[in-house]
């Protein structure tokens, strides 16, 4: 008989022909390789461009409109709400909040970029002073004199490390500013105030 009519059977006649053991090794190794490889080649660009992005400084920040938050703690009416006014345009606004804790107490943050490119927050608020001021100022605060304003004496100092501030504490409201600026901008920000 030829090869062509030979009928093999047994065990081995029904199953089809499967890969040596070493060859389905290879190709399972060969698969996850090949899919890490292809998220890389994917994720390694998309990284650059990302960095790229940012080492090159172009997202400008987000100005913001601060009426809205400084309307709602004026309507609150827990404590007399000061803004700047007057302030050249090289200041912007950044930050905007309001938040009211325990229907009575009321703190209002307004976020600046100085002129010299700067950050100040302004914070006002009628909550107890020395909890406002630990958890606004942190730990470290080093007094650094005085500064008189519209005639009042603000307190002025570093804080965490290399920050500086102003404080004015009244009856029944503080006022903070605190941030990396010049002292002069902060100055500036605190004669703004009506």
């Amino acid at each position: 008989m030829s090869d062509a009519s030979t009928i093999q059977t047994g065990a081995g006649a029904d199953e089809p022909a499967t890969p040596a053991p070493s060859e389905r090794r290879a190709w399972r190794d060969r698969t996850g390789r090949d899919m890490f490889l292809a998220l890389a080649s994917l994720l390694v660009p998309i990284l650059l461009i990302g960095a790229l992005l940012r080492a090159c400084g172009s997202a400008e920040p987000t100005v913001l409109d601060p009426a809205p938050a400084i309307e709602e703690a004026r309507t609150a009416a827990l404590f007399p709400v000061l803004v700047p006014d007057g302030l050249d345009e090289g200041w912007r606004t950044v930050q905007a909040k309001f938040r009211r804790d325990d229907g009575a107490v009321g703190t209002l943050r307004l976020g600046y970029l100085t002129p010299t490119g700067g950050q100040v927050l302004l914070v006002e608020s009628n909550a107890d002073a020395g909890a406002l001021l630990a958890a606004e100022l942190g730990e470290d605060v080093r007094p650094d004199g005085e500064v008189v304003v519209a005639g009042q004496s603000w307190t002025r100092s570093i804080v965490r490390g290399d920050e500086r501030s102003l404080v004015l504490v009244e009856d029944g409201r503080t006022i903070i500013i605190v941030g990396r600026a010049p002292v002069e901008e902060m100055i500036t920000l605190a004669e703004s105030l009506r």
